[in-house]
């Protein structure tokens, strides 16, 4: 599941599929999006964006998804985690709650926006981190978002609670350049713990990068700090940005797709590694 942007400027869901054997040969589901703009009000006017599917034997499929609207101020992201169900398999989807999660109280991690999520099964309950907008900040001549990660839990999928903390922050003005944000979260939880990609922006051009952290819990996380998880291409579509890694379990490797140059733009990539790594 991936979104896209028509040249309308409007976003859509779509699906597409490949075979393990040709992972990089990827083909549309449909032509048709699964989810786009709801134009009734100015929570998802814009479209949805940001896709996370959970597969149930159980219950019908889960997507969390983030909104774009036109309800927040000029400048700042008018995100919000909101939720789709599906009776088929995926193949057609029902927005049943959004938002999903109410913005946090002034002054607290996720009080301007929440956005992007992953989500995991573990131990009969559901976790979630997702991406959670503080403040902004007035930087020259426009507004700089500070963004974290929060987490929250569910016996359902559907109905959350909010851990009281942010579980990761950007460190501001701790580097050089200033590091604003935090976000998109890839969880997998293996056999020694759990591990987290997500994308760090930084100013002056370093723009979005991966990052990687371990945790033993879920919650108090080891963050590998300036470490770069792969090299830039020079000349390709990653030569100067790549964010937005989801990472799942092939087997005995570890496969991570991401986008490149400007949030996407470019396109996406495909990188593996060994877990023994």
């Amino acid at each position: 599941y991936f979104w896209a942007i028509g040249d309308s400027g409007y976003q859509f869901v779509f699906a597409a599929e490949c075979s393990p054997k040709e992972p990089t040969e990827w083909k549309m589901v449909s032509q048709q999006p699964l989810l786009g703009p709801d134009r009734s009000g100015n929570l998802r006017n814009q479209g949805p964006s940001f896709p996370f599917v959970v597969r149930r034997d159980d219950g019908p499929w889960l997507m969390y998804f983030c909104s774009w609207g036109s309800w927040a101020k000029p400048g700042e992201l008018s995100n919000r985690t909101s939720m789709a169900i599906s009776e088929d398999e995926g193949r057609t989807w029902k927005v049943i709650k959004e938002p999903l999660l109410p913005l946090g109280a002034a002054g607290t991690f996720d009080a301007g926006m929440t956005g992007s999520v992953c989500v995991i099964r573990d131990r009969g309950s559901y976790r979630m981190w997702y991406t959670a907008g503080e403040r902004y900040l007035q930087m020259g001549n426009s507004k700089r978002g500070i963004v974290h990660l929060g987490y929250c839990t569910s016996t359902n999928g559907i109905h959350w609670k909010r851990h009281p903390q942010a579980v990761m922050s950007p460190r501001l003005k701790k580097v050089e350049p200033f590091e604003a944000v935090v976000s998109k979260p890839s969880v997998l939880k293996l056999s020694d713990g759990y591990h987290m990609w997500f994308s760090v922006y930084q100013l002056k051009g370093r723009g979005y990068q991966l990052a990687y952290a371990s945790s033993n819990d879920g919650i108090h996380w080891n963050r590998a700090f300036d470490k770069r998880l792969l090299q830039l291409t020079p000349g390709g579509f990653d030569s100067r940005n790549q964010s937005y890694p989801n990472v799942v379990e092939v087997g005995d490797e570890l496969w991570m797709y991401y986008v490149g140059n400007d949030f996407g733009n470019t396109g996406i990539g495909w990188a593996k590694m060994k877990k023994s790594q």
